[in-house]
């Protein structure tokens, strides 16, 4: 015959209650790693953005730069702004020549034989310039 060992009082709860402890333990850590991961997404897409923005606005100061070296070669105000050799050299940003999303502006100095041109793109946040000396 076998023996019956009796019951303990609330035995059978102290084991359901360590499995809905480690549920819920497994649960608060897999939420974790999820916002973990959406963090990381979202900061590699922002900086995914910017370079884009970098890029257009280089592309755009070189096209600035070879709109104005263009200019300076036919002796023509192609973008007419007044002067020969500047694009949208005027101080208002708002009427600046817009390519993709990104817009120039280019400035020329002349000093003596040589001729500075200073081209600036922009887009988004990022902003870039090229300077070339032509003679």
């Amino acid at each position: 015959m076998k023996a019956v060992r009796p019951k303990r009082i609330g035995e059978g709860h102290i084991r359901r209650g360590t499995a809905v402890v480690a549920v819920i333990v497994t649960m608060l850590i897999m939420a974790i790693v999820v916002v973990g991961t959406v963090l990381g997404t979202a900061r590699d897409q922002d900086l995914t953005v910017r370079r884009l923005e970098t890029i257009r606005a280089f592309y755009a100061a070189e096209a600035g730069a070879n709109m104005a070296i263009r200019e300076i070669i036919l002796s023509v105000d192609a973008d007419a702004d007044g002067v020969i050799g500047t694009i949208s050299d005027d101080g208002n940003s708002a009427n600046d020549p817009t390519m993709s999303s990104a817009q120039v502006c280019v400035t020329r100095v002349v000093s003596g034989p040589q001729t500075i041109l200073t081209s600036r793109g922009r887009s988004g946040l990022a902003q870039r310039a090229i300077e070339a000396t032509m003679q």
